[in-house]
C-alpha cells in the first residue's frame, strides 16, 4: 500500500512541474487566455465559487501585486510539487517523519476537499477525496502513527 502512495505522490509532483512550467511558457507565448477557457470548458469548472479557487484568487490579488499572476500560480504549484516529492521519497525511504507529514499535509486538504464535492459533486473530486481520506486513514490507523507503542 505505501509503494502505491509513493507513486501517487511522485507522480502528482512531476504532473505539477509539468503544469507550472506549461503554465509560465503558455504565459510567455500569449497562449494563456486560450489555454485557460479551454481547461475552463473541458474541466467544467466553475472559478470562484469554491472554496480552494477563492483561496487561489486571494494568493494570486495579494501577493500578484509583487509579482505577476502566473508566476505567483506556478510558484504555489512548484511548492505543492516540493512537498508532493518530500512526501514522496522519504515515504519510499520508510522515515517514519515521511508518515507524519503525509498524514498532516494530507489531513489538512480534506475539509476543503469535502466541501467542494458537498458544493459541485464531480466523479473526479469525490475520487480524490475517497483516495486522500483512504491513505490518511491507512497510514493513521495501520502504521499506528498517534498511537504510544
Amino acid at each position: 500500500m505505501v509503494r502505491l502512495i509513493v507513486i501517487e505522490r511522485l507522480v502528482k509532483s512531476a504532473v505539477l512541474v509539468v503544469v507550472a512550467i506549461s503554465l509560465v511558457a503558455a504565459d510567455r507565448l500569449g497562449y494563456l487566455a486560450a489555454l485557460a477557457e479551454e481547461v475552463h470548458e473541458q474541466l467544467n469548472l466553475s472559478a470562484g465559487r469554491g472554496v480552494i479557487a477563492r483561496l487561489l484568487m486571494w494568493a494570486v490579488t495579494e501577493l500578484g501585486r509583487v509579482l505577476p499572476h502566473v508566476t505567483v500560480v506556478a510558484l504555489a504549484l512548484l511548492l505543492y510539487a516540493a512537498l508532493e516529492t518530500t512526501e514522496g521519497i522519504g515515504l519510499a525511504m520508510r522515515r517514519r517523519w515521511a508518515e507524519y507529514l503525509t498524514v498532516v499535509a494530507t489531513g489538512v486538504l480534506i475539509p476543503f476537499e469535502l466541501m467542494e464535492v458537498v458544493a459541485r459533486p464531480t466523479a473526479f473530486r469525490l475520487g480524490a477525496l475517497l483516495v486522500n481520506v483512504a491513505i490518511v486513514v491507512y497510514l493513521a490507523y495501520r502504521k499506528r502513527l498517534f498511537v504510544d507503542v
